[in-house]
């Protein structure tokens, strides 16, 4: 009977410890929020981010399990009658909960009676414990693997100080950010010792591994956070947000869109980095017991419990000698804040609303010249250049309409094509995602009978593209694609593009001339940079692997360009081809034809690789060419222009009058002007600015609160406004307010219904 009761004890020990997780578990599973102070609080933060979503079940899921399983082991469970009646109602209230068997008005109130059932049994075995005491009872310390929790501390604190790399911050500022996220891992980190001392100390015997194991996933997490911010800008938490869309992590699309593909190499990397976590694992505990480190389990919470109000004091104090711009650089540079904000964000807050561009019932086309719109990946306006792409840019100086300075919309390839054929910013993405429907510029170009035709090598649905940009075919004629038939598609870039090439050949050949828009996506400059094998690239010494340096020398960069110049010299030999076949079949004068690029690249101008981590020039300086019928002219010169002006210029082309062009973001092009132009982005790991203004030489800078979910803000503040003699200092935030306004005059009017003055703390 002394075995089958343990058996049965042990039972009911894991479901107790089990229904607790899984209660605690369930406003989680299934979505719900809280509300608090009257905001509603989504339980998940952050939808469809792995490693968010994976931190925030785990402790979800380690806070009903610790109550579950010290309610059992000491509140009374395992010793008071009706105790393992208990332990399984517990466990069937939580599984009913996952499995969505309880509605919010249920598990609320019923959560909330089986907690003060447990604090009574609590209370009833706390006064017999006392009773059956002869005397007071003092706990040694603890086994403490205080080698694990200094590594763990020490790389908390470095993936926090990177961003160091990333600010122009004065040397009082980074000693300040350096002693303030020292002080708050410290709190997270002997939280977390806390945690999961009771973990283990409640948890059913066969389950203590998962202690081991989760500190090797939060090495694993840190080591990954730290190697990507050093090579690309943007740590694993913000890379993963990014392969979110509507809610779901998708990373197998991602790297198919990406040209990304796994090897045996990548596969051994893995291996060796599982090693190494588990050797540090193993190796800090042999030396931890080898030390003879020691640890009573409150002064952990005791040690974190006056951290916190050593940094509450100094994030308070920062205000008295920091300034403004420098104590709000600190706090919109990181994720995580313990203690709240007493300062306002940046220079000048603004309660903000963005302008809604509607479609006219109907719009007044009365010429319909074909149209040639070519996107190229990853084109830097700086690469067409004579020395790199000699025909395409000596066709710009000649026949196109003169651009001074151009622009992307965006800093990555769904959010610029979205700009491009919609005519909107990119802040809107998301919301015309959730529409699925055809694109402005297509809408249009139906109702007036046009024929529409899209051919690329890459996949779009890659980040929803196609059902974001041509809904599901309404407004589209042809849509040729690596979708279709994907196994009689080559597998390098450079072979695809010939492909499309072709079939966009055939199509000017099989249609007449008038009436038909053609958009066409040239892949080749993508990263690893492709040309054909039968092309002899410009430059002999390239960077032979697609796996790039993280710390580079002066010759790896200069290899690693030489490989994306001489893929852009393969793309000019390219749109060579698409140019001369119009004019060798007689449909070029008539035409309209556009070429720009989707976004730039960085190759260490900042210390990092690729792009989609910020606003700079190289990520978002694009080449913007437009030849224009010739029945209109080649248009007046233009100082400056970006991807929000395409829309409205190839509907200025088409004969829409100027009433109908009013209300979108950008402006026709053909009649010249001086205008503010925008890029915007979530894509901005490096500094938190997601929007740009760009006028005459000056920039302004804005950031919003959780600018790394897509989507529109309705509060923006001004990080900086930048000129020819460097950054702009403000005494106060009315005097930032009116260099905003003197400096981008059109801006508030063009882009926003709503730009008021908010100088509340964030």
């Amino acid at each position: 009977m002394g075995k089958t009761a343990a058996k049965l004890n042990n039972t009911c020990h894991l479901m107790a410890w089990l229904g607790g997780g899984a209660a605690a578990l369930t406003p989680f599973v299934r979505g719900w929020t809280v509300l608090i102070d009257g905001v509603a609080t989504p339980v998940r933060v952050w939808p469809g981010n792995l490693i968010v979503e994976v931190m925030v079940a785990a402790i979800l899921a380690t806070l009903g399990a610790i109550l579950g399983g010290s309610w059992w082991c000491a509140g009374g469970g395992r010793v008071l009658r009706g105790g393992r009646l208990g332990a399984w109602l517990l466990a069937a209230w939580g599984m009913a909960g996952c499995l969505g068997c309880l509605v919010p008005w249920v598990y609320w109130p019923g959560t909330g009676g089986l907690l003060l059932a447990l604090a009574a049994s609590w209370v009833i075995a706390w006064h017999r414990r006392r009773s059956q005491q002869a005397g007071p009872q003092v706990q040694p310390g603890m086994r403490w693997n205080g080698v694990m929790f200094g590594v763990i501390l020490l790389l908390s604190v470095i993936s926090d100080c990177l961003v160091l790399g990333k600010m122009d911050a004065s040397l009082t500022a980074a000693l300040a950010l350096v002693g303030v996220r020292l002080l708050t891992q410290g709190v997270i980190v002997a939280l977390l010792w806390y945690v999961l001392h009771l973990f283990e100390l409640w948890s059913p015997a066969g389950t203590r591994w998962l202690v081991g194991a989760a500190l090797c996933l939060i090495l694993v997490g840190l080591g990954a956070e730290i190697g990507m911010n050093t090579l690309w800008g943007k740590g694993l938490i913000l890379f993963c947000g990014e392969l979110v869309v509507g809610g779901k992590f998708d990373l197998l699309r991602a790297m198919e869109g990406g040209d990304i593909k796994l090897s045996w190499a990548t596969g051994l990397q893995l291996a060796g980095a599982a090693l190494l976590v588990l050797g540090v694992c193993f190796g800090s505990g042999w030396l931890s017991r080898r030390i003879g480190l020691r640890l009573r389990p409150r002064n952990l919470l005791l040690l974190a419990v006056g951290i916190w109000l050593l940094l509450c004091l100094e994030q308070r104090s920062e205000t008295l000698w920091l300034d403004r711009n420098s104590h709000w650089l600190q706090r919109r540079s990181l994720l995580v804040h313990l203690c709240p904000s007493n300062s306002a964000p940046g220079w000048v807050s603004f309660a903000v609303k963005f302008r809604e561009q509607t479609r006219p019932a109907g719009w007044n086309v009365t010429r319909k010249p074909d149209i040639h719109l070519l996107i190229v990946e990853t084109l830097r306006r700086d690469a067409m250049c004579p020395e790199k792409m000699p025909f395409t840019s000596h066709w710009r100086d000649t026949e196109c309409q003169q651009l001074e300075t151009t622009y992307s919309a965006a800093n990555a390839t769904h959010l610029s094509w979205f700009a491009m054929l919609s005519g909107k910013p990119a802040v809107f993405w998301e919301r015309e995602r959730q529409l699925q429907q055809p694109a402005l510029l297509l809408d249009v170009l139906h109702a007036a009978g046009y024929r529409n035709e899209i051919s690329s090598a890459s996949i779009f649905d890659y980040a929803e593209m196609d059902t974001t940009n041509f809904g599901h075919g309404e407004a589209t004629d042809d849509m040729f694609n690596k979708r279709i038939d994907p196994n009689s598609w080559p597998a390098d870039a450079s072979e695809c593009d010939r492909r499309v090439l072709g079939h966009w050949q055939q199509s000017v050949l099989a249609h007449p001339a008038g009436a038909t828009f053609r958009l066409m996506g040239v892949e080749s400059p993508h990263f690893p940079y492709y040309w054909a094998k039968s092309y002899t690239p410009p430059c002999a010494d390239y960077y032979p692997s697609a796996m790039l340096p993280m710390h580079p020398s002066a010759r790896d960069i200069k290899w690693v360009k030489n490989r994306y110049i001489n893929s852009v010299a393969w793309t000019d030999a390219l749109l060579r081809d698409y140019i001369t076949f119009l004019k060798e079949h007689g449909r070029y004068d008539d035409a309209m034809i556009v070429i720009t690029g989707d976004h730039g690249e960085e190759f260490q101008e900042y210390g990092y690789w690729f792009h989609a981590t910020a606003l700079t020039r190289e990520q978002t300086a694009v080449p913007l060419l437009v030849k224009w019928p010739k029945a209109l002219g080649p248009g007046t010169p233009v100082a400056q222009a970006s991807h929000l002006d395409i829309v409205p210029s190839i509907l200025d082309a088409l004969g829409c009058p100027p009433g109908q062009l009013g209300g979108l973001a950008g402006r026709s092009l053909h009649d010249g002007g001086d205008a503010t132009v925008m890029v915007t982005s979530h894509f901005v790991s490096h500094n938190c600015e997601g929007m740009h203004w760009r006028r005459n030489g000056y920039e302004a800078a804005f950031s919003w609160d959780k600018i790394w979910v897509p989507g529109l803000p309705g509060r923006i503040w001004l990080e900086r406004i930048s000129g020819p003699e460097g950054d702009l200092r403000f005494k106060s935030a009315a005097a930032a307010d009116e260099a905003l306004r003197r400096l981008f005059p059109d801006a508030v009017g063009r882009w926003f219904t709503r730009f008021e003055q908010d100088g509340g703390p964030a």
